[in-house]
């Protein structure tokens, strides 16, 4: 981990941020983020955030198009993006030492004066249109999306999402953009080379930023997620094996050190070759690779665990979930396991934050939580969890009953319901 103090800011007009300040780095790193996501929408606008988050950035009242603003990001190597999840749109820019200022200012100024142009907005219409189809492509992320919408949380699937664009107007994203594009709605984290000095970046943060004040930051959705009966399967014949996904949930928010016991689980679970879940499935030519990991909704938190497997292997591979969950659940685990998950836990972590992107990286939790993360003890945090620690959260997880088992792929509703009853099987205690 690259050593760095963080600075967590706040503005006379409201306007908050963390400054992560580390001497080992070239390049600056900026996220300016809006509570914006598409759950503040009607279905019908879904894709107003979306279709904002690709605009903005585009021509503003210091260049006439969207390609003459990029052209100026861009001409010394600087690097600039944006994204829209279902509860926040979120800007970023990474330049080097010698630029920095210059680049965040174009970010700000591009913030501040968006034309939101009718010329591109129906440019992007179409590039939406072509990413929205192309992402419909990716298996996972269209089973992990209708298993979000089926088990009651803010969710539309990409095709859904296809045939909503039409009924979008520019109008909606000027809408959207007044009403969550504020000072007190914005969160950002900047990370460079500062040497404890924030004079500058804090004045150009003040002098750039030329946003309405607002109302204050915008709550996140309340989504407890609900327990389907049955499995949720998509069929698709064309697709030869099975998509896998099992989702469970807490009906709270998990603290730090419980989302890194968590993790320090998956670890165990899923991710080496000599995992608890995968090591054995891996040798015993079931899969070729699986994962699992924590997510936070709204107002729960969850874990999930999924593999792409074929129907012959469905089976051996979901009774070994089955059996490994319930030894976690139970208290049966190895202590060399458990030790050997929480030193590849912590290499990959240090690894992590080698850059300042990485740090940015590690303290995106800010956005939902307001607090900096605490990535300057994440080695000692990672240390401290115990077993009992981590058994105890695979019991609550067990007690809530909040899960679904999805499948995707050339399977039906009947073989599906087989591995649904393996799973149950996590949540039932003899």
């Amino acid at each position: 981990m690259l050593r760095h103090k963080v600075h967590k800011l706040t503005l006379p007009n409201g306007l908050e941020g963390l400054i992560i300040d580390t001497p080992k780095t070239g390049v600056v790193t900026a996220e300016i983020s809006f509570r914006a996501g598409e759950f503040m929408l009607e279905k019908e606008k879904w894709e107003a955030a979306h279709m904002l988050e690709h605009v903005l950035l585009g021509a503003n009242d210091d260049f006439p198009r969207a390609r003459d603003f990029q052209a100026a990001i861009e001409q010394n190597g600087a690097y600039s993006n944006a994204s829209t999840s279902v509860y926040d749109v979120t800007y970023e820019v990474e330049a080097a030492d010698f630029e920095w200022q210059r680049v965040l200012k174009l970010l700000l100024d591009a913030i501040s004066t968006p034309k939101l142009l009718q010329e591109e907005f129906e440019s992007e219409l179409s590039n939406v249109r072509e990413e929205l189809i192309s992402r419909s492509n990716s298996h996972f992320r269209h089973l992990n999306i209708t298993m979000r919408k089926e088990m009651g949380m803010c969710a539309l699937t990409d095709p859904e999402r296809v045939e909503l664009l039409d009924g979008l107007k520019r109008e909606d994203l000027v809408e959207h953009y007044k009403k969550t594009h504020t000072l007190s709605n914005c969160r950002f984290i900047i990370s460079g080379h500062f040497a404890g000095d924030y004079t500058e970046l804090t004045e150009l943060i003040k002098k750039h930023l030329k946003i309405n004040k607002g109302r204050g930051r915008i709550s996140m959705p309340d989504e407890i997620p609900v327990t389907p009966e049955d499995p949720i399967v998509i069929r698709k014949p064309s697709v030869p094996n099975i998509y896998l996904l099992l989702d469970m949930y807490v009906p709270r928010i998990m603290s730090e050190k419980e989302y890194w016991a968590m993790n320090l689980l998956s670890n165990m679970l899923t991710e080496t070759m000599y995992s608890t879940i995968f090591g054995v499935a891996r040798e015993k030519g079931w899969v070729y690779g699986m994962g699992s990991s924590t997510t936070r909704v709204g107002s729960a938190s969850g874990w999930w665990i999924g593999a792409q497997v074929s129907k012959t292997n469905s089976e051996p591979l979901m009774r070994l979930i089955r059996d490994e969950c319930i030894r976690v659940r139970d208290g049966d685990i190895d202590d060399e396991d458990f030790e050997a998950a929480r030193k590849n836990l912590l290499g990959k972590t240090m690894r992590s934050g080698q850059t300042s992107s990485g740090l940015v990286s590690q303290y995106a939790s800010y956005y939902s939580t307001n607090e900096p993360a605490s990535v300057n003890r994440l080695v000692s945090i990672i240390e401290s969890i115990t077993k009992e620690q981590a058994r105890k959260l695979m019991v609550e997880m067990c007690d809530a009953k909040l899960w679904g088992l999805g499948a995707l792929g050339s399977t039906s509703l009947v073989p599906a319901r087989k591995l649904h009853g393996y799973a149950a099987e996590i949540f039932t205690k003899e």
